[in-house]
C-alpha cells in the first residue's frame, strides 16, 4: 500500500453508539455471571498470557477494528510497532480466546486489561463496530489518564462526518479525540509518526 493513501474500509461489525461512562461502568457492575464465568475469568487473568503481560515495564493495550480488514491491519501494525520496543508488550483482547458471542467475559476482561494496561491506544477510523464499546470504556476518567488515540481523518468533510458522525460520541469527542493524547492520521507514514508520540 502506498503511504500516501489507505483503502477506504472500516470495522467489521454492525454500527452501534457509543454508551456514556455511566452506561459502560453500570452494565459491568450489573453483569451477573455463572461460577464457570468466573472461573473462565479466573483462569484468564492469572493465565499465561496474562503472566507474559507482568513481566513487562510498559504494557500497551491496543483497541480497534478487528476481522478481515484494512483498518483491522493497521491496528496490527500499532500493535507490533509498539511491542517491539524495549521492555514492552502488547495486548488485544483477541488473545484471550474470547468470542464475540461471550459478551459478558468481553466487557469483565477488557476491564480488566485496562487495569494491567500502563497505556491504552485507540487505534480509531470511524465510529462503527464492535469497538465502540471499547471507546465507551475508555472515557471513564481512571482509563482516560492513560489512553492516546490514534485516529484517523478523511481528506473530505463529507467521509470525515459519514465515518464519525455518532451522537451518543459527541459529547466526549473534546474529551478522547483532542488534545495532545490525539494523534490525527491520513496514511500510513503518519500513522507510523502518530505511534511514535506514544510513550
Amino acid at each position: 500500500m502506498d503511504d500516501d493513501e489507505v483503502d477506504s474500509d472500516v470495522g467489521d461489525s454492525p454500527s452501534g453508539e457509543i454508551p456514556s461512562e455511566e452506561e459502560i461502568l453500570t452494565g459491568i457492575e450489573d453483569i451477573r455471571l455463572t461460577p464457570s464465568e468466573h472461573q473462565r475469568i479466573k483462569d484468564l487473568v492469572t493465565g499465561r498470557e496474562m503472566q507474559r503481560i507482568k513481566q513487562h515495564d510498559r504494557r500497551y493495550l491496543i483497541a480497534g477494528a478487528g476481522g478481515e480488514t484494512g483498518a483491522a491491519t493497521r491496528r496490527e501494525l500499532v500493535y507490533e510497532e509498539l511491542a517491539d520496543r524495549d521492555d514492552a508488550v502488547s495486548m488485544q483482547l483477541e488473545e484471550f480466546g474470547l468470542t464475540p458471542e461471550a459478551i459478558e467475559l468481553w466487557i469483565r476482561v477488557f476491564d480488566i486489561l485496562c487495569g494491567r494496561a500502563t497505556h491504552i491506544v485507540g487505534v480509531i477510523e470511524d465510529f462503527d463496530g464492535g469497538y465502540v464499546w471499547e471507546l465507551g470504556l475508555l472515557f471513564a476518567p481512571s482509563y482516560r489518564r492513560k489512553t492516546w488515540i490514534l485516529k484517523r481523518a478523511y481528506t473530505d468533510e463529507a467521509t470525515e462526518r459519514a465515518r464519525f458522525d455518532n451522537g451518543m460520541a459527541a459529547s466526549h469527542v473534546e474529551l478522547l479525540l483532542t488534545g495532545n493524547r490525539c494523534c490525527e492520521w491520513t496514511s500510513e507514514l503518519e500513522l507510523r509518526d502518530c505511534i511514535g508520540t506514544i510513550p
